[in-house]
């Protein structure tokens, strides 16, 4: 039987395993075509810093995230999180729940806005806290809604995506094609569903966090149906005709939100070139390199943690109401 919270090392900190024992409450909120999306707020809604909205990354799920919880509600939040559509207990878009699959990013932002409307966050979530594709849709629902978001702070977020082995115009290409073949709900090339074996620590992408890392796969054996694998060729093209559009001209230059870039020194799976090029032509922007860290930053080593809150909370303090 699964601990409901877990003892990292020697010091004290105890990250809780279980909504519940985090002092969550989980919510559903309903979307057309019977979809079902699972959201989890944790604290008081008058809390002194109000609300922070934490939008999850691909394959992410809300227990994920309930160290970062903790760490905001230290910092007099309440906190909104949700499992997108297609991921952790949401409803997915296939019948093989394995499968990472999208139609079109619109979809993502439009959940969004209906959950943080469901709250009353729909025309004012002062604080975003984003990871990688939580950041690229918080961007669409600003620009759906200019001035909705106060501030965000956005950990490795998706301008860009670097696919393994090929260069981008061609992995566009190939995805597009196969796409218009009938295949949308495929794997993407070399994709499979998930297994641990398959993602051991030595060599990961992600994290040089040890602990944190297994704690990720430790949740999904304690509830396999939070597990997601690779993503369908769908899901890649819809992340491609997104990042078309984020990249035209004027797109970018129209969202007035203070931001907070994060990019991970070691990264691996979004495009740092292309967060460096966004950063300068997003108008109130700034990035923070962190050279020791893999693409999931908020699972990273306590030494690397303690040097992103510390860019966290200055530029929170900064852009205080």
């Amino acid at each position: 039987m699964l601990d409901e919270a877990v003892r990292r090392g020697a010091g004290p900190v105890t990250v809780p395993e279980t909504i519940d024992v985090a002092g969550g409450e989980v919510h559903w909120v309903e979307r057309p075509g019977g979809i079902k999306l699972r959201v989890a707020t944790f604290g008081d809604p008058n809390a002194p810093n109000g609300w922070c909205a934490v939008l999850p990354g691909y394959t992410e799920f809300i227990e994920k995230f309930l160290e970062t919880v903790e760490d905001l509600r230290a910092r007099n939040y309440a906190v909104m999180l949700h499992d997108w559509r297609g991921q952790g207990l949401s409803s997915r878009m296939v019948a093989d729940r394995h499968k990472g699959h999208l139609d079109r990013f619109e979809t993502h932002r439009d959940d969004l806005l209906a959950i943080w409307d469901a709250f009353g966050l729909g025309s004012n979530a002062s604080t975003v806290f984003a990871h990688s594709m939580g950041g690229h849709v918080a961007l669409l629902a600003e620009a759906a809604r200019p001035g909705l978001i106060g501030r965000a702070v956005m950990l490795a977020p998706m301008m860009g995506i670097a696919p393994p082995g090929m260069p981008v115009g061609l992995a566009r290409a190939l995805t597009s094609g196969f796409c218009a073949l009938g295949l949308s709900e495929t794997y993407v090339f070399g994709g499979a569903g998930y297994e641990p074996g398959r993602r051991p620590f030595e060599g990961n992408r992600l994290t040089n966090d040890r602990g944190r890392y297994e704690r990720f796969h430790r949740l999904i054996a304690a509830n396999p149906e939070l597990a997601v694998g690779d993503p369908t060729l769908g899901w890649v093209r819809a992340a491609f005709r997104s990042l078309a559009m984020t990249d035209k001209p004027g797109w970018l230059e129209q969202i007035k939100t203070p931001l907070l870039m994060i990019s991970a020194g070691q990264e691996k799976i979004v495009n740092n070139a292309a967060l460096e090029t966004a950063t300068e032509r997003l108008p109130n922007a700034e990035i923070v390199p962190i050279a020791v860290a893999g693409h999931d930053l908020m699972s990273e080593t306590d030494e690397t943690r303690a040097e992103i809150w510390a860019a966290i909370d200055r530029f929170l303090e900064r852009t205080k109401g």
